[in-house]
């Protein structure tokens, strides 16, 4: 369905813009602007035609669906067939806050004369550049 509505579009957009005159110069960016429109509709028609749909899978239960073999009845479904205990990982997960630092340049900030009219000898003076933050992070802490 979609590839024959794409189709449709692309003849219909051929037919209208190949019966349209325009008058294009060195001139004039007209030429430059219907080539770049027809290059970007071909090339979204292109691709929604040959975009591939993701493929869907299903599952298919059987009478044997959870055991292996016939003489387990419940298999490892039920928890006193198994050999060994499932454990756990011990600890839990915390978020910590950590400050960032602001960022600052250090720059020559030349002599001048301030607003009162006093001369301000020449140094070097800290600009910010960047703000500093909070940062979450995720921090596993074992027991």
């Amino acid at each position: 369905m979609k590839k024959t509505i794409a189709i449709t579009t692309a003849i219909a957009l051929l037919i209208c813009f190949s019966t349209v005159s325009a008058h294009a110069d060195r001139k004039t960016m007209e030429g430059f602007m219907l080539g770049t429109g027809v290059a970007i509709l071909t090339a979204a028609i292109y691709n929604g035609v040959h975009r591939d749909s993701k493929p869907h899978y299903t599952r298919h239960y059987s009478r044997h669906d959870g055991y292996h073999h016939a003489g387990y009845r419940h298999g490892y479904k039920n928890k006193h067939h198994r050999k060994f205990k499932s454990h756990r990982p011990r600890g839990h997960w915390e978020v910590e806050r950590i400050w960032i630092e602001p960022v600052y340049e250090k720059k020559w900030n030349p002599g001048h004369y301030n607003p009162r009219g006093s001369w301000v000898s020449g140094r070097h003076e800290r600009f910010l550049v960047g703000d500093g933050y909070w940062h979450e992070e995720k921090v596993w802490i074992r027991y």
